[in-house]
């Protein structure tokens, strides 16, 4: 069965980053609080699912309802799908506000904005890379974007896993894309996480996103 998550998703990462790296552009780094524990239902092919290694990823393991706080102080409830991930792995998101896309090598969900996917707006991707080391791709990251970039040591996901935080913006304008790329390694496989959106989204959309990013659960045995 599902385990259930934590009271409170694992947010290291916006205590970490607030006000850093977006090329002067005035961005506030979204906060996700959850007040309580969520509340999952499995069918019984869902528990099979979660427990058979040769899962497709994308294979949805069941249903958690949430009780999150707003911006405004507000408890708002959402229910969430957890699904399989292209590794052993699994993530919650909200089927009302995003489209999900699995392969072997790569999970996408992508905003919808009139209930279709409009990649345009806002995307997250976790991934799976082929490097050295989580600091060689960091580095390469940081390299290819042509912005200023702020780095930091982070952990990510209900098990705070240790990751690399690479983050930039484009520009200063509202239509300006921003980035959020988390380099973290485990059991041997190296992901990235990309969290991408608007600058004027980014309090909303990005919000969103690191909700997602904040239910990554490994199987730990």
């Amino acid at each position: 069965m599902l385990r259930r998550g934590k009271a409170a998703l694992c947010l290291t990462v916006f205590l970490l980053c607030c006000g850093c790296g977006r090329g002067g552009a005035e961005v506030t780094v979204p906060q996700v609080e959850v007040v309580e524990e969520p509340q999952v239902s499995q069918t019984e092919e869902q528990k099979r699912a979660e427990l058979g290694l040769d899962t497709e990823a994308g294979t949805v393991l069941g249903e958690e309802e949430v009780v999150m706080m707003t911006e405004e102080g507000e408890p708002q409830t959402a229910m969430y799908t957890r699904v399989r991930g292209n590794g052993d792995f699994s993530l919650a998101y909200d089927t009302s506000e995003f489209s999900l896309t699995a392969s072997e090598n790569e999970l996408r969900f992508e905003a919808l904005s009139d209930g279709e996917a409009d990649a345009a707006s806002a995307f997250l991707s976790l991934r799976k890379e082929d490097e050295p080391s989580a600091e060689e791709l960091a580095d390469q990251y940081v390299a290819e974007s042509g912005e200023e970039c702020a780095v930091e040591e982070v952990t990510v996901g209900e098990g705070e896993y240790p990751a690399i935080w690479v983050s930039y913006a484009e520009g200063t304008s509202g239509d300006s894309r921003t980035c959020d790329l988390y380099v973290f390694r485990y059991n041997e496989e190296l992901y990235v996480a990309q969290l991408d959106c608007t600058v004027a989204d980014y309090e909303n959309l990005g919000r969103a996103e690191h909700m997602i990013l904040s239910t990554l659960r490994f199987d730990e045995g």
